[in-house]
């Protein structure tokens, strides 16, 4: 998971403006005029002077406005840590900041984040050379931040510092003093800890010695590539006892070395914390040095490991059940055009990509810019509202009466006379047409990998969000770049005949059954009335598109046509369609499955309290892998056995209708669309979130495991 990523649900795309604005204490700073309103940026030093090799501190100094927050190394759900650029003189070297202790804030989304408020200073270790000319030395350092209330808005500041060379003197003694104490220990902890790091799944903590009134918080420090999920804490025992265990969502492997921060706080007294490292067998390791401190964050390597995800999503989405009915049409236009000149052929091939790139940009875009407007966008969302829905519905009836040979598009003017050449062929305009409309259906899934990509980028800042979206995109689309890019490879195809004709017929009652799922679709989350309109409406969109083909877009046949529409518009579709969302989170038990319940958080909340387990399907009528998951692993006669035995209430989810309560409770768990599975394992431990693609295997071994 990646952390440049941006908690709030009220984004607002910023334009950053940057100016020259006085700092205080010798320091000055250069830096964005927005951000400026809610953090002020300055260095300060531990010495008057800077005395010729002697070591001495900086301390990188960021105050925010009441309410604003910036981040610790290591940010939790989201979030970044500050990042600082060093421009020093010569023969200087500057080690890495140091962090002192964070808090723990559940920001809006019920993410969990670690961060800092009111003011925090990083110290930083500087050593200059050990000789020094006279004068004056001019430190300068690149900043940049994050800082987040309700909105969360990207710094950045050029600051400076200037000192005398000269014997060094104490200077800023009170703040170093206060920022020292808060900066984790390396001895003297009134507690021991046994680390448990034998999974790749997992790891956990068991702390011993510390007086149960006691309250311990741990902030992991991951290793590079690594996300754990939240820390899920036991009851504390009478002796203090307390063991804390942290789920790995990504990168997992046994053995990995683990570092982090205990805090503790009792009651009246302040806060202290010590380093951890799980490699010196469960003792306490160094506070860091200029020599020995790790990357203040794994920063990079969670970006490339959350756009090698995007990208393995976008690939394996074109395997996707909802996606495979066109995708068989373009290989069909791959036959066609497999006798074609080469360059044509890879011109149609990128024309296509082009329209899979401008689905996926055009829903960035629309993300960024309904975010802008405080509204909140989902995977999938074209299911959801019954006006896309009724669109999209008819855009396939169109595509499939096109196939059948009701009607084809006409050339006129000085075209006609190209038509003979060009009806042979798939023109660029139908081949970006086609990108577009491949993508458009294969929303209604969410691919392995593309889970947790989503959950972020639907909260990310705009840069993020289109990066996250073009790797998709360049996932969908390479193996269709592949094949154009190689027509050689066409030859394995079969030689056009007759037996075209016939497919594209064939695929053409394909594109109809999409439309009868629909239309099911639409019946179970709008009712009969609403499925009665829409048919009847599609039966006037046939006729309309049967005068088109018969009059060969003539201007009679036009206003025909738009009058039969508008007809059908109104005398079927106008306020019979926008029927009230039934509400509840319905649930179907068919005689011997599972005994669904529908889903409610209250209801999570009783039987968890009751110490009984809970297993929630997160699912929509239009999700061909919920449904798929749901006959194929979920009713099944072990799975059923083993929800029985293990005495698990099981609850049914339904998001057909974007009910609001469960987009709220995937957007806390990271995920914007279904097919989603969260199993409570009962009491106050924290749900285990399970695959999109979910196995028997995978089921079983998770319910397995509850009461163990």
């Amino acid at each position: 998971m990646f952390h440049f990523l941006v908690p709030s649900a009220h984004l607002r795309p910023l334009l950053l403006i940057v100016c020259w604005l006085a700092g205080l204490g010798g320091a000055s700073a250069q830096f964005d005029d927005t951000a400026a309103k809610y953090v002020t940026p300055s260095l300060i030093a531990d010495t008057a002077a800077v005395a010729p090799g002697k070591a001495f501190t900086v301390g990188v100094r960021l105050k925010m406005d009441p309410g604003w927050h910036v981040y610790y190394q290591f940010s939790g759900d989201s979030g970044a840590p500050p990042t600082i650029a060093w421009e020093l003189p010569a023969g200087f070297k500057a080690g890495e900041p140091q962090w002192p202790l964070p808090k723990s804030y559940l920001d809006e989304g019920d993410m969990l984040t670690y961060i800092y408020d009111g003011e925090v200073v990083l110290p930083v270790e500087i050593t200059p050379p050990a000789t020094l000319p006279p004068g004056e030395v001019t430190l300068k350092a690149k900043l940049k931040w994050l800082v987040c209330e309700k909105i969360c808005v990207p710094g950045q500041a050029d600051v400076d510092l200037i000192l005398p060379v000269g014997e060094a003197a104490p200077a800023n003694t009170e703040v170093f003093a206060q920022v020292r104490a808060q900066l984790p220990k390396s001895s003297g902890a009134p507690f021991q800890v046994q680390w448990d790091r034998s999974k790749a799944t997992e790891f956990s903590l068991r702390i011993e010695g510390l007086a149960k009134d006691f309250k311990a918080e741990f902030f992991p420090l991951p290793p590079a590539g690594v996300k754990p999920s939240r820390g899920q804490a036991s009851a504390v025992a009478d002796d203090g006892t307390r063991t804390i265990t942290y789920p790995i969502e990504e990168g997992g492997a046994p053995n990995l070395a683990w570092r982090g921060v205990l805090v503790t706080n009792q009651e009246g007294a302040p806060r202290e914390g010590w380093l951890l490292d799980s490699a010196s067998g469960g003792t306490f390791a160094a506070t860091p040095t200029a020599e020995s401190a790790p990357p203040s964050a794994p920063v990079v390597p969670h970006l490339f490991t959350l756009l090698w995800s995007a990208f393995l999503g976008g690939l394996i989405l074109n395997l996707m059940p909802c996606v495979l009915p066109v995708i068989a049409l373009k290989i069909f236009g791959f036959v066609q055009q497999a006798g074609e000149e080469p360059k044509r052929v890879f011109r149609l091939g990128l024309a296509f990509v082009g329209g899979v790139f401008a689905f996926f940009l055009s829903l960035a875009a629309l993300i960024i810019g309904l975010k802008a407007f405080g509204i909140s966008l989902t995977w999938g969302f074209q299911f959801q509202h019954v006006g896309i829905l009724v669109g999209l519905i008819a855009l396939v009836f169109v595509f499939g009466l096109n196939l059948l040979g009701v009607f084809e598009i006409a050339l006129t003017g000085g075209a006609a006379g190209k038509l003979s050449e060009l009806s042979s062929k798939e023109g660029y305009g139908g081949a970006f047409l086609h990108g577009m409309f491949t993508t458009l259906l294969g929303t209604s899934c969410t691919a392995p990998f593309l889970g947790a990509v989503l959950g972020f980028a639907f909260v990310a800042p705009p840069h993020i969000v289109v990066l996250l979206f073009a790797v998709i995109a360049a996932g969908m689309s390479l193996p269709y770049f592949l094949l154009t890019a190689k027509p050689a490879w066409m030859r394995y195809l079969p030689k056009p005949g007759m037996w075209m004709e016939r497919l594209k017929q064939f695929m053409g009652f394909i594109m109809l059954g999409v439309v009868v799922w629909l239309l099911g679709v639409l019946g179970q989350s709008r009712g009969v009335d609403p499925l009665i309109a829409v048919s009847s409406f599609l039966l006037v969109l046939a006729l309309a598109c049967w005068l088109y083909g018969v009059t060969h877009g003539k201007v009679i046949g036009w206003v025909a046509i738009i009058a039969l529409l508008a007809g059908g518009w109104f005398f079927f579709l106008h306020g019979k369609i926008d029927v009230p969302k039934p509400t509840g989170g319905g649930a179907a038990t068919v005689a011997g499955g599972i005994p669904w319940e529908p889903w409610s958080d209250a209801r999570v909340a009783e039987a968890t309290k009751n110490g009984q387990a809970v297993f929630v399907d997160f699912t929509a009528d239009w999700c061909l892998n919920c449904k798929y998951n749901e006959k194929f692993v979920l009713e099944t006669d072990p799975v059923r056995a083993a929800l029985k035995d293990k005495n698990v209430l099981p609850l049914k989810a339904d998001w057909t209708n974007a009910d609001p309560a469960i987009t709220a409770i995937l957007k806390k768990h990271g995920r914007v669309g279904v097919p989603v599975y969260l199993l409570y394992p009962g009491g106050d431990a924290k749900p285990l979130l399970l695959p999109e693609i979910l196995t028997q295997s995978i089921l079983l071994e998770a319910l397995g495991k509850l009461g163990s």
